[in-house]
């Protein structure tokens, strides 16, 4: 896995780190308000992420 800035491993990374934290969004928070702008805010950063990566190409 290669940890350069234009490798792949930092993004597996970041997806990975954003995919946990959504888990203990959905199994810490009540349903809501604030859940959904967890689930909001935690999807676009995945967005993000993404994006970045596909514009590095």
């Amino acid at each position: 896995m290669e940890m350069h800035p234009s490798g792949d491993g930092r993004m597996i990374v970041a997806l990975v780190i954003l995919a946990l934290l959504a888990v203990l969004v959905w199994r810490t928070m009540e349903p809501g308000r604030f859940q959904q702008l967890s689930w909001l805010l935690l999807g676009f950063f995945a967005f993000r992420v993404v994006l970045t990566r596909l514009r590095s190409r």
